[in-house]
């Protein structure tokens, strides 16, 4: 049995008062005294379910006004599925092991608790939501692009090839080509496809369908390390809604569920080809593979390009599972449709740009 709440009513002044002086955000002469709940990411973080809590201390200003309190979905489908893919312990896992190494700003982690028995897990956070959220419909600036890109340069940087991935405390990170992740995606993709064609009759041609027949077959190749490349810790859903931006001109990624050992053009493919509009990946993609590539050596890494590019191509063709499976969940309004409209067109504009059909298995 889990020895920290796992429901937002079993959360208690005596549990956030240890967990925020462990965490070295309240004095040691203060306490919580009471708080107030509000749910947040309602139709978003549909893995989980989170609470912002503003907090009130016996002494004012004792310690953060608010916190962010992830816990584990009520919904037993949801719950299946974080088991299967390990969502909850590798997000617990990531604050555990790898945001004390990254060079790169996290939300701060005041409580990371994770039960192994029951997949019950609690993660109290840092706020950020003062910070800037851009819109993965609207994209942003290349200004903001560029601050993105070179922030994903550090982290992998970082772990480049790294020791850290045969330490037995790491041991549960694991590849993107590991069981269960391609079998999900096939199955989500065989699952979805016929949902999407009746919500997106717009979208499906002849080109989608050809390509959906060879897709299958080609997930786990499209999803392994190709022989000689080096490996790092990727985020694995970096993108515009997953990051913060604050005037010092840092950017903070939440939302590390799906992290895993992986090539690191895979986080760079997926931000560029998702969260930007067409005009502005076109326009400034180059410059902004060479902004990560030189970022890489500032951190003492050199990375191929000529690799980065096949690998970041190979990226480009994986990622239209995302707006493909996506058109199977409800679309609660007229912003989930457009997201992923423009996901979609995004990714099959990149495929074509990039030639990327040619990693499909015949």
């Amino acid at each position: 049995m889990a020895t920290f709440p796992t429901q937002i009513d079993e959360v208690g002044t005596q549990w956030l008062t240890q967990s925020l002086r462990s965490g070295g955000v309240l004095v040691a002469d203060s306490q919580v005294t009471g708080f107030d709940i509000e749910p947040i990411g309602m139709g978003i973080g549909i893995m989980g379910l989170l609470y912002r809590l503003s907090l009130r201390y016996e002494n004012d200003a004792a310690g953060p006004a608010t916190v962010v309190l992830k816990l584990a979905s009520n919904d037993p489908q949801a719950r299946h599925m974080a088991r299967i893919f390990r969502f909850y312990e590798k997000e617990v896992g990531f604050y555990r092991n790898f945001a004390p190494l990254t060079p790169i700003p996290t939300t701060a982690c005041y409580a990371n608790e994770y039960d192994p028995e029951t997949d019950d897990f609690a993660l109290l956070l840092e706020d950020v939501g003062d910070a800037t959220v851009h819109s993965q419909v609207d994209g942003c600036s290349a200004d903001a692009a560029l601050a993105t890109v070179r922030n994903l340069a550090r982290h992998h940087a970082a772990f480049a090839d790294s020791a850290l991935f045969d330490d037995a405390d790491f041991a549960w990170v694991p590849f993107g080509s590991d069981s269960p992740t391609p079998e999900g995606v096939v199955q989500g993709m065989a699952d979805s496809w016929g949902p999407f064609q009746e919500s997106f009759p717009e979208l499906v041609t002849t080109e989608l369908a050809a390509i959906m027949e060879r897709f299958g077959p080609s997930v786990r190749t499209l999803l392994t390390v190709k022989e000689g490349r080096p490996i790092t810790l990727v985020h694995g859903d970096y993108r515009l809604d997953n990051l913060f931006f604050t005037a010092d001109g840092r950017v903070t990624a939440i939302d590390w569920q799906v992290c895993a050992k992986g090539p690191f053009a895979y986080d760079l493919a997926y931000f560029m080809t998702q969260s930007l509009t067409i005009d502005d990946r076109r326009a400034h993609e180059a410059a902004l593979i060479d902004a990560y590539l030189d970022e890489l050596r500032a951190a003492d890494f050199d990375h191929d390009r000529d690799m980065l590019m096949e690998d970041y191509r190979a990226t480009a063709m994986f990622c239209l599972c995302y707006p493909i499976q996506a058109g199977n969940i409800e679309l609660v309004n007229d912003r989930a449709r457009a997201l992923i409209v423009d996901m979609f067109n995004r990714a099959m504009t990149a495929i074509s740009d990039h030639n990327a059909t040619e990693f499909l298995l015949d």
